[in-house]
């Protein structure tokens, strides 16, 4: 990782030609903006900051390498989302060098929790991630060129990487990630979630990152089961919030599953990157509701763009999303705007839904076939990295200064 303070991206899997464009793609305007925003609350970005990342994975060898971890209360979690909802730091940003391993390393303490302790603890984990991914990067060959089976390799996503370098070390990564979770057999997720990553994290970072996503179950399904739950789940969200918009598809296309079996990639494969980043910031502290609400938004958003056309073609919210004609803030304010869209409301629906999948597949003898790979139910996960003992803890008082005014 190159200590270079004038951008925070990864530039051993960038090209330094690719920087200066990018760098280009938030206007003055907008930037300017953006830092008179900033100046707002100055513990959350303190709170941000926590880490330094220059200390973090700095090398593999180092048997001190550790991250801390940050318990937070109800209160400052509801502040610090509304917080990161409003603010949308440009892409080459100095804030970024370190925000999203601060937010994922955020832990959320109910305040009916009554055993708390200190807010901050040491996260021990990082040590064997490194040597994990240090055994494993250095013993791949060469003949495993081909992508684990959990990657949809239809919808690969590279972003800025480069070929020789990036898109390799990508791989790498997640055939190492591959090799300590074979219980995870389909989650196209993980390809694009670890390729954002990498442009502004090292590899180890990526993978420790990787594996709080798989605690946390925040990589929208690990198999095949579990990935039509979440499509199905959508689409039922659709109709209850955008009834109007769910009708017009089911008019306009013949294969209207095949629509909705597209919901993630509107965001990741089609969205201009510089909207991409402000959605993972909200989606690295609050979880998959933020994809589920980004995604309804398009949908709603595409519908009203084709309501006077006569020809339905899949390709056309591809379109859509690339040249997408409103602002990340408007596309954010709509999103954020769908009333009663809750986290457990979202996870009572999956869990019906996968229910219900796997009970139907049960019907057929021939479904009775390899259950173990294709039911999509995961036993409890004996995690490679254990989770911290931290999770459980709440602080004893809270690390915002409420005096600061902020409303949600």
């Amino acid at each position: 990782m190159a200590n270079d303070n004038s951008h925070p991206f990864n530039s051993d899997v960038i090209a330094d030609t690719t920087l200066v464009q990018i760098q280009k793609q938030l206007s003055f305007e907008q930037q300017q903006r953006n830092i008179q925003r900033h100046h707002r609350p100055r513990d959350f970005v303190n709170l941000l900051f926590l880490n330094n990342r220059n200390s973090n994975f700095s090398s593999s060898t180092d048997s001190s390498l550790s991250i801390t971890s940050h318990s937070v209360t109800d209160d400052d979690f509801n502040r610090l989302k509304y917080f990161l909802r409003s603010i949308v730091w440009p892409i080459d940003h100095h804030i970024r060098r370190q925000l999203w391993i601060n937010i994922l390393t955020l832990n959320r303490i109910s305040s009916s929790n009554q055993n708390y302790h200190a807010g901050c603890t040491s996260q021990t984990a990082l040590t064997i991630t490194s040597m994990i991914i240090d055994n494993n990067l250095n013993s791949l060959s060469s003949k495993h060129n081909q992508w684990p089976n959990f990657v949809d390799t239809t919808n690969l996503c590279f972003y800025y990487l480069t070929e020789a370098t990036g898109q390799s070390l990508l791989h790498r990564i997640l055939l190492t990630f591959a090799s300590h979770h074979p219980d995870v057999t389909y989650c196209p997720t993980l390809e694009p979630f670890s390729a954002l990553l990498l442009h502004y994290h090292n590899e180890y970072e990526v993978f420790y990152l990787l594996n709080r996503l798989l605690i946390k179950n925040w990589l929208c399904g690990e198999t095949h089961l579990q990935w039509e739950a979440y499509t199905n789940v959508f689409r039922k969200l659709l109709k209850h919030y955008y009834k109007s918009s769910a009708d017009i598809i089911d008019l306009r296309y013949k294969s209207a599953k095949v629509f909705y079996q597209e919901w993630l990639w509107w965001i990741f494969r089609y969205l201009p990157f510089s909207y991409l980043v402000k959605i993972m910031d909200c989606f690295l502290l609050e979880g998959p509701k933020v994809l589920f609400r980004i995604s309804l938004t398009l949908v709603y958003l595409f519908t009203k763009e084709i309501k006077h056309e006569f020809d339905g073609n899949i390709q056309n919210i591809a379109d859509f999303c690339r040249l997408i004609p409103i602002s990340i803030d408007r596309l954010l304010h709509i999103a954020f705007h769908i009333r009663n869209l809750k986290r457990r409301t979202i996870e009572q629906l999956i869990k019906h839904e996968e229910k219900t999948l796997c009970d139907t597949r049960h019907q057929s003898p021939s479904d009775n076939i390899n259950q173990n790979n294709n039911s999509g139910i995961i036993p409890d996960r004996q995690p490679s990295l254990a989770t911290p003992h931290h999770l459980t803890q709440k602080p004893q008082k809270s690390m915002l200064d409420h005096q600061q005014a902020f409303h949600d």
